[in-house]
């Protein structure tokens, strides 16, 4: 197990952490888990090409990390009503989309490694950036448009990843 896995496993921790404070109303402990958990996202990935440790299970571990982070988020913000319901299924569904095609992709023997793209990394920083606002902001008046713009990069996203999952079997090598 390397640092960079054993950071992933810290966020998974602190996904635990961060939904119990959000239940309690510790709002400033829920954000303080939350930008533990980002940058831990962003101190993993550096480490794992610094260190040239990337492996296997970090290549799935981080992004599980990440969906688990994001989607408890999400889930228990939107219960609490500070995030809207509408946002937090086009979060999730987005991942659940993406999530499955992978998998029909791979048990068709593409066998391929989660590659995030560029569109992916900026649905990311939005969904944390909404999630870091309505945790630090009591103005949620000023969130709609921020709701708005993640919502519109989450779907761009799920779209992008279909398109990307659609030009692999058109590409695919035929079997003679």
């Amino acid at each position: 197990m390397n640092i960079p896995n054993l950071l992933s496993l810290l966020r998974l921790l602190l996904t635990v952490i961060f939904v119990v404070a959000v239940n309690r109303g510790r709002f400033d402990l829920a954000l303080i888990c939350f930008l533990l958990q980002a940058i831990s996202d962003l101190l993993d990935g550096l480490l794992a090409r610094l260190m040239r440790a990337k492996t296997y299970l970090g290549a799935v571990l981080d992004p599980m990390a990440d969906k688990i982070m994001l989607a408890s988020s999400y889930i228990v913000l939107s219960v609490h009503g500070i995030i809207p319901l509408w946002l937090t299924v086009i979060v999730i569904g987005r991942d659940f989309f993406i999530a499955s095609g992978f998998l029909v992709l791979y048990k068709f023997s593409h066998k391929l490694r989660p590659r995030p793209s560029i569109l992916s990394k900026f649905t990311t920083l939005f969904q944390m950036c909404t999630v870091v606002y309505v945790l630090w902001s009591e103005e949620r008046e000023f969130s709609l448009p921020l709701f708005y713009i993640t919502g519109v990069f989450s779907l761009s996203s799920g779209v992008h990843y279909m398109i990307r999952g659609i030009e692999t079997v058109i590409n695919r090598p035929r079997e003679r």
